[in-house]
């Protein structure tokens, strides 16, 4: 029989979990809230039950489980080092627990770069060697495939795309730093922008759709924002003159395509011509199972 893997998204409200098998086909999935304010003890509970519920009748078990989690971490460890999102998960050993419970390999990286593998292996990124992965969330998440392999650093910590500085001395972020990227072109940071200057709070499809209309202060917002957002990306471009860049997360679940045109018009002016060439600014073709899939290719992979 084929081999399958369980791939699970922890995030600070949603746990979800999808069982794949070699070519990205997910058989099933289930989601669940995460139990955030009961500790980690019962977030890895809820995550055993729902691998439970993925594996079929006939006792034909995943070979592993993979886990994309938030916050700098230590795959060797298996372990969170930090995130403000999950309260009591700082240094807990999160892959062995879950291995305990399951009785089941448990591999672990950032969710982010579970996405990235998630597009690498089976989006808009197969067959590509060098192309970046922007993931627009509550936060900014990032991912860095240069010359067919994912960059790590010295502690697993590379790639916090967010954590780039847009703004000296600008807002405040939760690392510490003032003016990440983060804080401006999130999709929490697009929300709060966007409702700024409409005068009253909008979402995300909203925005376009005025945009769409011709609204005024639709098409100053999107100006703004385009701007900020391929600031950062030239920057990146410069950096590691990839072949993709590629926008994926919930921003682009409420119609954000549009962006990545914009975005590849905006970097003319920012970064070398000669990286421009062959460059591609494009739109996750996997929509929120990138995190899943690449998360139970950790263990296919």
């Amino acid at each position: 029989m084929e081999a399958t893997a369980i791939g699970i998204d922890l995030g600070g409200t949603n746990l979800r979990a999808a069982w794949v098998n070699q070519n990205g086909k997910i058989l099933a999935s289930d989601r669940c809230k995460t139990p955030v304010e009961e500790g980690p003890a019962a977030t890895v509970f809820a995550m055993k039950e729902l691998v439970e519920k993925l594996i079929p009748s006939d006792n034909h078990l995943p070979i592993g489980i993979g886990i994309g989690s938030p916050g700098p971490l230590s795959r060797k460890g298996r372990k969170i080092f930090q995130t403000p999102n999950l309260p009591g998960f700082d240094s807990y050993p999160l892959g062995e627990k879950l291995e305990e419970l399951t009785k089941i390999p448990v591999k672990i990286d950032n969710d982010a770069k579970c996405a990235t593998y998630g597009e690498a292996r089976f989006g808009v990124a197969k067959g590509c060697d060098n192309f970046i992965l922007m993931t627009f969330g509550t936060g900014i998440g990032g991912g860095i495939f240069s010359n067919g392999k994912m960059i790590y650093g010295k502690s697993d910590g590379a790639c916090e795309i967010g954590h780039m500085t847009l703004y000296p001395g600008g807002k405040q972020c939760k690392c510490g730093n003032k003016g990440c990227l983060e804080q401006y072109i999130s999709a929490t940071a697009f929300k709060a922008r966007a409702s700024a200057i409409a005068g009253r709070e909008v979402g995300g499809r909203e925005v376009f759709d005025s945009f769409e209309e011709g609204q005024a202060w639709a098409t100053e917002f999107m100006r703004e924002f385009t701007v900020d957002v391929a600031t950062g990306v030239a920057s990146l471009v410069n950096i590691f003159d990839p072949e993709k860049v590629i926008f994926a997360g919930g921003l682009f679940s409420s119609g954000g395509g549009p962006l990545a045109s914009w975005v590849s018009e905006a970097i003319k002016d920012r970064c070398f011509k000669s990286s421009q060439e062959g460059l591609e600014v494009a739109v996750s073709s996997l929509k929120g199972d990138a995190g899943v899939l690449g998360a139970a290719s950790l263990c296919l992979f």
